[in-house]
């Protein structure tokens, strides 16, 4: 098993979480430079709008900057971890945009999935590399949707099991399910 200096070898980012964590700003700022092109695209696949992921972004930087001295090396690897909290800066915007009266979208996605379960979502190809792509339609049709649906669009299981008209239990099952098969198809 590899020591924890071996494994900060291996992801400089452990070492510069530290060092932020610390209140070392250039160290912040690398930890930025290193990872902001690989996070932002997540929050505007979820949020649609650059303005909105620009937002999500910063917020999400200003939570890595003050909770730095939170990361656990052995919960995961540094970038999981900063996904997980953009991810969620994400979903609570999406939350808070809900609660306020906006103008409808003239294509939503979503809502043409409940209306049509029959019909396969995939992601948008420029989100998604070609293997994702054929291990996700390799899974059945609930289990594609759900994890879309949670994924894509940053539902959560209660929202899932409300929008699909199934128990909890059934989400979760295709869920948890469907991601075992794709980490078993894409691995």
């Amino acid at each position: 098993m590899k020591g924890s200096s071996e494994v900060a070898e291996l992801d400089p980012l452990q070492d510069l979480l530290a060092a932020t964590a610390r209140g070392d700003r250039s160290a912040f700022r690398r930890v930025y430079q290193l990872t902001a092109s690989r996070l932002y695209p997540i929050a505007l696949r979820l949020l649609s709008r650059r303005d909105a992921a620009d937002e999500v972004l910063q917020e999400a930087f200003v939570l890595v900057w003050r909770k730095a001295a939170q990361y656990r090396a052995d919960k995961g690897r540094p970038i999981a971890w900063m996904t997980t909290i953009v991810r969620n800066c994400a979903i609570d915007r999406l939350r808070s945009e809900a609660r306020e009266p906006r103008n409808p979208e003239p294509w939503d996605e979503a809502a043409e999935a409940k209306a049509d379960p029959s019909v396969s979502r995939l992601p948008p190809p420029d989100h998604s590399d070609p293997g994702l792509r054929k291990c996700l339609e390799a899974l059945q049709e609930n289990q594609r949707q759900a994890i879309l649906l949670a994924y894509y669009h940053g539902l959560t299981h209660e929202e899932l099991s409300a929008r699909m008209e199934v128990p909890l239990g059934t989400v979760k099952s295709w869920v948890r399910r469907g991601l075992l098969q794709l980490r078993e198809c894409l691995g």
